[in-house]
């Protein structure tokens, strides 16, 4: 097949040939060098059938080889016009380095053309050929409105002779082009997740060898190597001098070879959060490994500064708590409201569907009087009283939450040695209570019942039995 297809030998025609070259090129004048001998020897049928043959497969990858002799300029071009067609002659011109700029300009494309004229000026590729066995030049000509790559390869044949061949190879370049794009996008795409990293490990699980990435100027202060032979060894060591005091037992633990390889044969990933030394003050950074796709043998640890992060969460954590804090706290006692009352109940309920709640107690408190007092002496001092009542009911049970749950209700929720002791409470704080009566200060009657799980499918079952022998109690104050 020719360089240009049929319409473009007619198109070089007109304009005397683009002289593209290539190396076996020097096939055909090696070739032709034989049909010069073979004319002693046979007719000149076998010789062309002869030099056919040897130059068609010396230059079978190339689509033309060109042969100029350097006295005076003058080339031949070798090719096939068609597949399968003997390589024959396609044509003729007086002079390579006149016609090839003049051809350029109308078959290279226009962002190559310069570059490929400059190469191809008989001085420069002398000059070129002198210096080394052979002169390559990759451009791109116009094909049907569209460039297409080729590679031209010169070499000398002979002191008078040199050989030039051009090869397509628009199939090979623009696939490696794709290749590029892709990897261009693969390592841009690496480099923006790698970005977030101070310090990238990776590691040899068979031999502890590995090599480090940084860019991080701070975390270089730590001194950790760019390369070495004994990750875990090291890291252990390293931990020591670089982690916050209160963080190093942890790391000590999680940073161990065998454990590390365990959480990733169990999950694809395994991160951790710490603490570390740097300039002086504890800074939150994030560990993480994974194991590379396909290949079991190594992991990757990157550890990337959170600090900034870390800590607007935990001040996020304190405000929420805050926020919640003031949403579940009545205004008036300081204890717990209605709201935090409903949160514990669904807790416990839920325990006790799952069969797992632990032995609790309820105790009902009830203030007396509370309405005679706002309507006498007015609700400042009923406010008073209940403040009274409810510092009352916290002394008493001060390792129970306590929560108002009502105008003059309060409700514990009695576990551990509260529960323990409830007994002894519950008598103490009624005799208590008795004696405030006699002094004419404030009383609060008092209830109690223990969670049976043979019968109390709810929390709501105990507040009820509780509220019955508050009631219980607080017709004994009456009288």
């Amino acid at each position: 097949m020719s360089l240009y297809s049929t319409e473009w030998v007619n198109i070089m025609s007109k304009n005397k040939k683009l002289i593209l070259a290539s190396g076996a090129a020097a096939a055909a004048a090696g070739a032709k060098i034989l049909i010069d001998k073979k004319k002693k020897k046979g007719s000149d049928q076998d010789n062309e059938m002869t030099f056919t043959k040897l130059a068609k497969a010396l230059a079978d990858d190339f689509v033309s080889v060109y042969y100029i002799d350097l006295t005076d300029n003058s080339y031949v071009e070798f090719g096939t016009q068609s597949e399968n067609e003997k390589l024959s002659v396609l044509s003729e011109g007086d002079d390579f380095f006149e016609d090839t700029p003049v051809n350029a300009e109308i078959m290279v494309y226009e962002p190559d053309r310069k570059r490929f004229i400059e190469a191809m000026r008989k001085d420069n590729l002398l000059q070129a050929l002198e210096s080394s066995n052979g002169f390559t030049v990759g451009y791109r000509l116009m094909i049907n409105g569209e460039p297409q790559y080729f590679n031209l390869k010169a070499t000398r044949a002979d002191g008078e002779h040199i050989v030039v061949g051009v090869r397509n190879v628009d199939i090979q370049m623009k696939h490696e082009e794709e290749e590029n794009r892709k990897n261009a996008t693969y390592s841009m795409i690496a480099t923006a997740l790698a970005s977030r990293y101070e310090v990238i490990y990776y590691v040899d699980t068979v031999t502890d060898e590995f090599t480090e990435y940084t860019a991080s100027k701070a975390y270089a202060k730590l001194k950790i190597g760019n390369h070495g032979y004994d990750f875990f060894g090291l890291t252990q060591k390293n931990m020591k001098r670089d982690i916050y005091p209160d963080d190093y037992p942890m790391m000590s633990k999680e940073m161990q070879k065998e454990r590390l390889l365990s959480e990733l044969n169990r999950d694809e990933t395994y991160s951790i959060t710490y603490r570390l030394m740097m300039e002086g003050k504890p800074i939150y950074v994030n560990l993480r490994a994974v194991r590379p796709q396909g290949n079991e043998r190594y992991i990757i640890i990157g550890v990337s500064n959170i600090d900034s992060s870390k800590k607007r969460e935990m001040e996020f954590q304190a405000a929420l708590g805050s926020a919640m804090n003031l949403a579940t706290r009545d205004d008036l006692t300081g204890v717990k409201n209605k709201r935090a009352y409903s949160q514990i109940e669904a807790e416990i309920n839920d325990q006790i569907v799952k069969g797992i709640s632990e032995p609790f107690a309820v105790v009902i408190c009830d203030m007396n009087g509370l309405k005679t007092i706002n309507d006498t002496q007015g609700h400042h001092m009923g406010d008073k009283c209940l403040q009274d009542a409810c510092s009352s009911i916290c002394k008493k049970f001060k390792r129970s939450p306590v929560f108002r749950v009502g105008g003059d209700e309060f409700a514990a929720v009695l576990k551990g040695d509260d529960f323990r002791n409830r007994k002894n409470l519950v008598r103490s704080f009624r005799a208590a209570m008795t004696k405030n009566k006699g002094e004419g200060k404030v009383t609060v009657a008092c209830g109690i019942a223990d969670f049976d799980s043979a019968h109390d499918g709810e929390l709501a079952d105990v507040f009820k039995r509780a509220d019955i022998d508050m009631y219980t109690n607080k017709k004994k104050l009456k009288q």
